[in-house]
């Protein structure tokens, strides 16, 4: 069986979770020598996973076609005619067709607010080339963008799609499609190795630029006041329950936000945090380790309050985006979140580390009926493919 994962995001500790995820579920449903899983990025990068069943295909990227070679085939194929002349395009074409699954890697909204091109452009050409991509619990919905739609509408005309949020499935449901709603993938993780990579009981903060990447804070920054407040908080309950800090980092590779961390453990310090510590996280399963054997997360980041949910740690959903909301709406813990923005001098973590600790302590039944819905999609493909039930 020929498994094809298209636009897997790397350079983040919670994509690359999602990403094992998806293909520990592969190796598991479909343990044979013979499985091949190859791999096509949205992000500079690799998984770097251990199995000579997985591979990453570097040879069909969009810069080695050229602009003048995708064009040309955009806009062709809407005649019906594929103009194919560069061999990556070539090789592309060939991955496809080989593929008996296309999946699309578990990820945010590139189909939507993100108006990815790369990763439509990729998406497009696997549809033209007789391909039909399952979205394996993604984020998705229209953008502002008509062209850009057009080519989406196409796209989701030819798959399969399995989305993580409320939001998408209603918005696609409004525009003709019929999309499967679950959870996210990342709530399957396995990791194995227990030992505790930083000692003693601590605290989780999870920061991130927002200004920096996020299309809705880019035109409307996050206030100083807001942050400071953040931090004056995190600061005081370092204090109140006498448990040092730890800052993990989310981001890695060429997008590692090294400065803002450095910054954030400065001010933790002079608002009176005694202990701040930012261990180096080499991969992902050492960033859910760091989750894992902590006490409290307080998370900017999506996946920070994914994993905190898998291990049944109380936290903090600091809201960016929908997402965050519908993943403590599921696990049934909405009071656990906040809209970053709506934050204001009545924010008191004391109260969501005291509520989070009584509520999450019932929800393991839950959160099992969670992480087996993760895996869903693939097991009611291999059902549809061998009549099989896992």
């Amino acid at each position: 069986m020929k498994f094809l994962i298209m636009n897997q995001h790397t350079l983040n500790f919670g994509d690359d979770i999602a990403g094992v995820s998806l293909i520990n579920q592969i190796l598991k449903l479909f343990p044979s020598r013979s499985t091949a899983i190859q791999i096509v990025y949205n992000t500079p990068g690799s998984l770097n996973y251990p199995d000579q069943r997985v591979s990453d295909r570097n040879d069909v990227l969009l810069k080695d076609m050229g602009r003048v070679q995708i064009l040309l085939f955009m806009f062709f194929s809407f005649l019906g005619i594929q103009v194919v002349y560069k061999s990556s395009l070539k090789a592309f074409k060939k991955m496809v067709q080989d593929a008996n699954v296309i999946l699309v890697s578990p990820g945010g909204a590139n189909l939507g607010m993100y108006k990815d091109w790369r990763y439509l452009i990729k998406l497009y050409m696997v549809v033209i080339f007789g391909g039909r991509p399952v979205f394996h619990n993604n984020t998705i919905e229209y953008s502002n963008n008509w062209l850009f739609n057009i080519f989406e509408k196409v796209i989701l005309k030819n798959s399969r799609i399995y989305v993580r949020e409320l939001s998408s499935y209603n918005h696609l449901q409004e525009k003709g499609f019929f999309p499967v709603r679950g959870v996210d993938t990342a709530f399957s993780f396995v990791n194995d190795n227990t030992d505790p990579l930083v000692s003693g009981n601590y605290i989780v903060f999870i920061p991130t630029n927002l200004d920096s990447w996020h299309p809705n804070f880019r035109e409307e920054p996050l206030s100083d006041e807001i942050k400071k407040t953040i931090l004056k908080e995190l600061s005081e309950l370092s204090k109140q329950k006498s448990l040092p800090i730890v800052i993990l980092q989310h981001m890695h590779g060429s997008a590692v936000e090294e400065s803002l961390y450095d910054e954030c453990k400065r001010k933790l310090v002079e608002f009176g945090a005694k202990t701040v510590n930012i261990p180096q996280i080499e991969n992902c399963y050492q960033y859910d380790n760091v989750i894992r054997n902590s006490q409290f997360v307080v998370s900017m980041r999506y996946h920070g309050i994914v994993m905190a949910i898998k291990n049944k740690i109380p936290f903090c959903s600091l809201e960016y985006e929908n997402k965050m909301a519908e993943v403590c709406r599921y696990a049934q813990l909405t009071d656990l979140n906040i809209k970053l923005k709506n934050i204001d001098k009545k924010f008191n973590l004391m109260d969501y580390y005291t509520l989070g600790t009584k509520e999450i302590s019932d929800k393991g039944p839950l959160i099992s009926k969670i992480k087996d819905m993760a895996t869903r999609p693939l097991k009611q493909f291999k059902y549809g493919l061998t009549s099989e039930i896992d």
